[in-house]
């Protein structure tokens, strides 16, 4: 009653196979069954797409007139509607509401989500099809500039995370969060487990923010940052362009802004200026991070209809446009 978490959240979250290879719209589905057995109040809605957005507890039914115990709910094609429905159930403080659609969908939301983040009601969004990935639907469904739109309301903290793991820790982060609103953005294409990455420094770095994916070995000289799904290919440009290469991962710009400036210096040091950032969207909200000096690599353009990984290619979202441009900047 009190809606406290467990304190050993994430414990209770199991690992990913290493190997693993999946969206993480269906990672967040396979985290969302034991967080809901660990929050009890915990009750999760779609706008009429529970088959894509994933976003249903196996272990409950539908909420309905002949169902009042239900922990899911069908609020229809009407994505309004549900985020205003949420904060009135965060208002009313019983329940942790959260409510699933796809991430292009967020402009209608949008009165309801600054509503939620200027009230500070701790709803929880979880938005799938994040990006030029979601392929073949096409420009109207690909949602190049909402990470960013949603980025600059205050007080709502924008998760993008970019492999099974850093979603287990996004999904901690949302439900340790009762100041404030929590947007999840989940992929639909498949993406790999960074395993390489230990699971520990990605869970925790999510609730920091941002975090040292892949520590330089040698003098540091260039550091790659990137969010979401495209941080594999930051990770794969680090392999190619050599020792003085540091990895950065920012899932959370919201998290990682609010870290001690000792923090954010020791993650980004202001000496080294060879920065490239990636991330499949609008690039003006990464200039704060790479500086004049730095390059950012995004798609400031509307998408287009094919495969996802083919328009990610034509777009320019490879491993080896930050191999391009961090060499540019030698």
């Amino acid at each position: 009653l009190q809606g406290s978490v467990p304190a050993d959240l994430l414990a209770r979250i199991p690992e990913f196979p290493a190997d693993a290879k999946i969206a993480t719209r269906k990672a967040g589905s396979d985290i969302l069954q034991p967080v809901a057995d660990a929050v009890p109040n915990l009750i999760g809605g779609s706008a009429d797409l529970y088959g894509s957005t994933l976003n249903y507890i196996n272990a409950s039914k539908d909420f309905n007139a002949a169902n009042y115990g239900g922990r899911n709910i069908r609020f229809g094609i009407r994505e309004h509607g549900m985020c205003a429905i949420m904060n009135g159930v965060a208002y009313d403080g019983l329940f942790r509401a959260s409510g699933a659609t796809f991430l292009v969908f967020a402009d209608y939301c949008r009165a309801s989500i600054r509503l939620a983040a200027l009230s500070g009601l701790g709803t929880i969004y979880i938005f799938t099809h994040d990006s030029v990935g979601v392929g073949e639907d096409g420009p109207t469904h690909q949602p190049v500039e909402t990470v960013s739109g949603l980025r600059v309301i205050p007080n709502l903290d924008v998760i993008r995370p970019a492999d099974p793991e850093e979603t287990a820790g996004a999904f901690a982060a949302a439900l340790q969060r009762t100041t404030g609103p929590t947007l999840l953005s989940l992929t639909r294409q498949v993406v790999p487990n960074l395993s390489e990455i230990p699971v520990a420094t990605r869970r925790q770095g999510v609730l920091k923010g941002g975090y040292i994916a892949v520590k330089e070995t040698g003098p540091l000289k260039t550091i790659l940052l990137a969010a979401g799904s495209e941080l594999q290919h930051a990770v794969a440009a680090a392999k190619t362009l050599g020792t003085g290469v540091r990895v950065v991962s920012v899932p959370s710009f919201h998290r990682f802004d609010a870290q001690p400036q000792s923090y954010r210096d020791d993650v980004l040091p202001p000496a080294c200026r060879a920065r490239v950032a990636i991330e499949a969207g609008v690039t003006g909200l990464w200039w704060k991070y790479v500086g004049l000096d730095g390059k950012v690599i995004g798609i400031d353009r509307f998408g287009l209809s094919a495969p996802g990984g083919k328009v990610m290619e034509v777009l320019g979202i490879t491993a080896q446009a930050v191999v391009d441009a961090a060499q540019s900047l030698a």
